[in-house]
């Protein structure tokens, strides 16, 4: 099943993600503690009146809510205390959809 995930960031800690940017990414590629989830697209979303990063969205497969909801909240960024709320939802991905 797919999921998508969108999260917002917690504000004043735009050097919290910065430093932890690279960690963040391996995890995606690499997370041995999930092996049942697929990171297959995602990125920062932006706010509104800035330019600022004030949250990021991804699209995930994993078999079930339980293991997505897993997954994002062992990543680096939950455990630093970046986000201040997330959501999984289900997504029924028709278009673009990987093969």
């Amino acid at each position: 099943m797919y999921y998508a995930v969108f999260v917002t960031h917690n504000p004043g800690m735009s050097q919290t993600r910065s430093d932890l940017y690279d960690a963040f990414a391996a995890y995606l590629r690499d997370h041995p503690d999930h092996p049942d989830v697929v990171y297959h697209h995602g990125g920062p979303t932006i706010a509104e009146n800035s330019e600022d990063v004030d949250g990021l969205l991804l699209a995930i497969e994993a078999p079930s809510i339980e293991a997505a909801r897993s997954f994002v909240a062992d990543s680096p960024y939950a455990k630093a205390g970046l986000f201040a709320e997330s959501q999984v939802r289900r997504w029924d991905w028709t278009t673009g959809r990987p093969a």
